[in-house]
């Protein structure tokens, strides 16, 4: 059956072909030897994996420019080899849950082979890579502008998106050209119909049936499944449903020079972008010259001849070694007791392998890349620059007054987190005073759930403050991605927050920010840190407030607050209220359009009890939520500390 198949697949005619032809087209098509890498990428990916002071986000942005790479990657961790209770779908999260030492393993030992196929043997297949890929790269940059949760989740879901197409070209080459010819019309307008007429199945099925035997998450299955037709989707799986929408989109905008070309199509397609995305014409233009020298960049990789690589052979060599050395290491760590428990490895101290001498890498030399400049706030430099100890290698995001990066800090091997008042906002002398009394309030707080700050300084007459760098992602993200969590995860999160808080509190410091993006979730530990004092004051400094500003988060208010009284510790306690009703219900307490409605609803409204939107809340739990979201603040709890004891439950 195999030889015949390859040559010509079942001809089904239309989506009522026989269950059997389509199972036997899978059973030719799942077949990950099929899925080819650039040699270039993976020459790539091999020569930073091989390094023993790899950066891990060098290998998790280089296995995002390769779908097979990627996709083999996220099957291995979702095997049972590694007993997740969760699927994963992000590179990212694969890093945290697995370590670096077993993602090396992983991507070194999928690229050498890639590398030693040669140059000539993806030629055919460069025009997919580049659809691919730079459909992901849309989908990311079009979640980071729908402000979605998670864009690099949205990024890897456009890397697989297509591996289905990939998996019918090489198994049916012949078929695949005679398809591409007949059908040449509707390669836009409806692909998957046409390739259930050519082969019984389309690539988003193939797509699906792939990453559902790879253990992916059903969300994720679903919307690559249905990306060509988000519509089929029900409305109930909203979050579903708007992946797929922004996966289609994306798909639209790699091919946007064809479809330039029909009136219709265009027409459809800006409509689409202003209405679905909200980027009328202007705003879509901006955003794609906004992306193309990344897409450019990654076609300039694939036009690489490995060959010509004048450390070819040594970067083999390296790869292959260093492959040879984490192996006997994971043997060892085995061998000694390593014991996987859930998505949390816990490893056994044992004697570690003397290391090689350290290359001059970004993250590790303090004597690379320039000085730091204040333009180097927009952009930082390709290979990051130098700033006092530390050496800046990647932005990490923008805030209400700056900038915060991760660097590291040579002297101590170690990461930190470097947060730089923004450069518009230095030339007032209130903001830098304010800057400075972030600085010295975070720094009196010594507390397991406060992130620390080690130093203040200033730069090119910008100040800054290096602090502890938490691995991890916020709890805004969190439960946006995966909804309400578990009711002793509430307990145990919001017994941390408070302790936090009675810290800071017992040094006469209102936080007077208390959001669920400012509270860290530290993925090694599960330990919950309170970050971003940057409205934070003594209690009783006045000094700065004469401005009237109204500081802080409508969901997360005090009622006092917006009423103009000065912030207190209870007013943190009120906000730490709206962050447990959002953990535990997955809504926010006062919920509303527009600013107004929500100051309206913190000041005269009453939230939905929890246990109404989750039945299984305890009484006891949604009791203390309760009094925490008081409007007088009398009636609320009389310290920090009160509510941690409350915590520990009836």
């Amino acid at each position: 059956m195999s030889a015949t198949l390859l040559r010509s697949p079942p001809n089904a005619h239309g989506a009522d072909s026989s269950f059997s032809s389509r199972a036997d087209v899978l059973a030719v098509l799942l077949n990950t030897n099929r899925l080819p890498t650039p040699p270039a990428v993976a020459l790539q990916i091999v020569n930073a994996a091989s390094r023993p002071d790899c950066d891990p986000g060098e290998i998790v942005a280089l296995l995002g420019t390769d779908p097979a790479l990627c996709g083999k990657l996220l099957k291995a961790v979702n095997s049972c080899l590694y007993g997740l209770k969760q699927p994963v779908a992000s590179v990212q999260r694969a890093v945290h849950v697995l370590g670096l030492t077993t993602v090396r393993s992983l991507a070194l030992g999928l690229s050498l082979p890639a590398v030693k196929v040669g140059a000539g043997a993806a030629v055919d297949l460069r025009d997919f890579w580049i659809g691919s890929v730079s459909g992901a790269i849309m989908a990311r940059e079009l979640a980071v502008h729908m402000r979605r949760p998670s864009p690099d989740d949205e990024l890897v879901a456009g890397l697989l998106r297509d591996l289905g197409e990939v998996l019918l070209r090489q198994a049916f080459p012949e078929a695949w050209a005679e398809h591409a010819a007949r059908h040449s019309d509707r390669v836009l307008t409806d692909p998957c119909a046409a390739e259930l007429e050519s082969f019984g199945i389309d690539h988003a099925d193939v797509s699906a049936e792939l990453l559902a035997g790879w253990r992916l998450p059903d969300e994720t299955v679903t919307a690559i499944r249905y990306h060509h037709r988000p519509d089929l989707i029900p409305e109930s799986a909203r979050a579903c449903r708007e992946r797929a929408e922004l996966l289609q989109f994306a798909s639209d905008l790699v091919q946007l020079d064809t479809v330039a070309q029909d009136q219709l199509l265009l027409t459809r397609l800006l409509m689409t972008a202003e209405s679905r995305f909200r980027m009328p014409h202007e705003a879509l233009v901006a955003f794609l010259q906004r992306i193309a020298p990344k897409i450019e960049a990654f076609a300039g990789v694939l036009s690489q001849d490995i060959g010509q690589c004048p450390d070819f052979a040594a970067v083999l060599a390296a790869g292959a070694a260093e492959l040879v050395n984490l192996t006997v290491e994971n043997s060892r760590k085995k061998l000694s007791g390593t014991v996987l428990v859930g998505a949390t490895v816990r490893t056994p101290v044992v004697p570690a392998r003397t290391p090689p001498p350290a290359r001059p890498d970004a993250t590790v030399c303090a004597h690379e890349g320039p000085e730091f400049l204040p333009e180097f706030v927009a952009k930082l430099p390709e290979h990051g620059c130098r700033l006092a100890e530390y050496n800046l290698v990647q932005s990490l995001g923008r805030g209400a007054m700056g900038v915060v990066f991760k660097a590291f800090e040579p002297n101590l091997r170690r990461h930190v987190a470097v947060k730089m008042l923004a450069p518009e906002l230095a030339v007032s002398e209130t903001a830098r005073q304010r800057f400075a009394r972030e600085a010295r309030a975070a720094a009196a707080i010594q507390h397991d759930n406060v992130v620390a700050v080690y130093q203040v300084g200033e730069a090119a007459g910008l100040p800054y403050m290096a602090m502890e760098y938490v691995p991890g992602r916020c709890l805004e993200s969190h439960v946006q991605q995966y909804g309400p969590m578990p009711i002793p995860l509430v307990v145990g999160v919001a017994r941390q927050i408070a302790s936090g808080l009675a810290a800071a509190h017992a040094k006469h410091i209102v936080h007077r920010d208390v959001k669920p993006a400012n509270i860290l979730i530290e993925d090694e530990t599960g330990r919950a840190k309170l970050t971003d004092f940057g409205l934070a004051r003594v209690a009783d400094d006045a000094t700065l407030t004469t401005d009237g500003a109204l500081i802080g988060t409508p969901f997360y208010m005090a009622p006092e607050i917006i009423n103009g009284a000065p912030a207190t510790t209870a007013s943190d306690l009120f906000s730490l209220g709206g962050v447990m009703y959002l953990m535990t219900t997955g809504r926010v307490p006062f919920p509303g359009q527009n600013v107004a409605a929500v100051f309206g609803g913190v000041t005269m409204g009453e939230p939905v009890p929890p246990e109404k939107l989750r039945p299984n809340v305890p009484p006891w739990l949604s009791d203390v939520i309760a009094r925490l979201l008081r409007k007088a603040p009398p009636e609320r709890f009389p310290d920090a500390g009160a509510v941690a004891a409350a915590l520990n439950g009836p």
